[in-house]
């Protein structure tokens, strides 16, 4: 069946079959993970403590009411927050010119995932897990996410022996439909990053080999909390807590600027040294990531450390949603790696060049001659279309 319209209807009856066990299988229990004070899970330990270690319990001490009316505070900030970045993101951005709408998608997303800034405010009773599982990085260590990271719930489930469906089932569907077009146009630290890249100097330029490194971390994602489960040593998420940047940028900070506040400060003072550590250990993290970010390239976690990037780029090349190169329009203009956000040349054809692709579309937009080209469709030659206004 080629049919992509068919492929579609007939994907679409699976995924709701799939998502329907998985999310009647580990709902309450990614509940419970992701607990955040005293509403919609009745757990005795937040998601926080897995990223913070040494410290008190702050968020789970959290107190939500919604009989007190709306609270501005929470809403007017991370609205400002909301416009920064979108400013930041299309703000006479050359994309925009090429019709490529990725700044609105992305910044979307990373609305949507913080849509639970109505449950702090106390405007409406929103649950931390609104969307059960999302398909890209979403620290739930911040008071206002509405879904659950698939990369932080994957460790806990292993450490704890538990096979991870829902994120496992997440991942797959997400994978084998859009591949790493997530990366591109919708993951809020993609956005991040995007940004970053407006003023990297691009200095430093690894080989391409070097984004091997990433498919390194996400074995190391299911190898590392299976050794601490079996060691008895369950009680903090190995990547979350010291490689991931978004823990930090969107876990971490809004958490120190809200229910932690006063926990940070604390760790400042005598006798709280390890509360102390953990903090200065997470700033060295982001101060690693904008320093390489600036020197090799604002993508540079997403190329080659992010093990959702690795797993979603397994499977690039079998996803519904594809670009690819024909080498009967190519004039070997170079246009396309130019432009190319990940510096990647699908003209290689090998496995890390299409595993590295991001579909931004910039390379279909550029191209003279018409050498790339949008692919919609599974299995055998797919349907293709120019992609123009895509």
């Amino acid at each position: 069946m080629r049919n992509p319209t068919a492929q579609i209807a007939l994907f679409a009856a699976l995924s709701a079959v799939l998502l329907t066990v998985a999310l009647e299988v580990d709902l309450p229990w990614l509940e419970q993970l992701n607990a955040y004070g005293n509403f919609d899970a009745g757990s005795k330990r937040s998601f926080v403590t897995y990223l913070w270690p040494g410290t008190a319990d702050a968020a789970i001490a959290r107190e939500y009411r919604f009989d007190r009316g709306v609270h501005a505070a929470p809403l007017l900030a991370l609205g400002v927050v909301f416009a920064l970045f979108l400013f930041l993101r299309v703000f006479r951005h050359p994309e925009l010119r090429l019709g490529i709408a990725r700044g609105l998608t992305g910044w979307a997303a990373f609305v949507i995932a913080r849509f639970g800034v109505l449950r702090v405010s106390g405007a409406l009773p929103v649950r931390r897990c609104t969307y059960g599982e999302l398909p890209f990085l979403n620290c739930q260590a911040c008071e206002m996410a509405s879904g659950g990271c698939p990369i932080g719930s994957l460790q806990a489930a292993l450490m704890r022996f538990r096979f991870p469906l829902l994120p496992f089932v997440v991942l797959l569907l997400a994978g084998l439909s859009l591949g790493r077009w997530i990366c591109g146009w919708i993951c809020p630290f993609g956005l991040l990053s995007d940004i970053f890249d407006r003023i990297s100097k691009h200095t430093v330029r690894p080989r391409v080999g070097w984004t091997a490194l990433k498919f390194g971390f996400l074995g190391l994602v299911v190898a590392v909390p299976l050794g601490m489960g079996l060691l008895g040593g369950a009680s903090w998420l190995p990547f979350c807590a010291t490689v991931c940047p978004s823990g930090s940028v969107y876990g971490l900070l809004p958490f120190y600027a809200t229910s932690g506040a006063r926990e940070f400060a604390a760790a400042f003072t005598p006798g709280r040294g390890e509360a102390l550590l953990a903090i200065l250990f997470h700033a060295a993290i982001l101060a690693v990531f904008i320093w390489l970010a600036v020197r090799i390239t604002g993508r540079v976690f997403c190329k080659y450390v992010c093990p959702l990037g690795a797993f979603l780029g397994l499977l690039n090349p079998i996803a519904f949603v594809r670009v690819v190169h024909e080498e009967e329009g190519c004039t070997d203009c170079g246009k396309c790696a130019k432009k190319c956000p990940v510096g990647v040349q699908l003209s290689r054809a090998d496995f890390l060049t299409e595993s590295n692709c991001i579909r931004c579309g910039r390379c279909v937009k550029v191209c003279p001659g018409g050498a790339r080209k949008w692919v919609f469709g599974w299995g055998g030659k797919a349907s293709k279309e120019a992609g123009h206004g895509r």
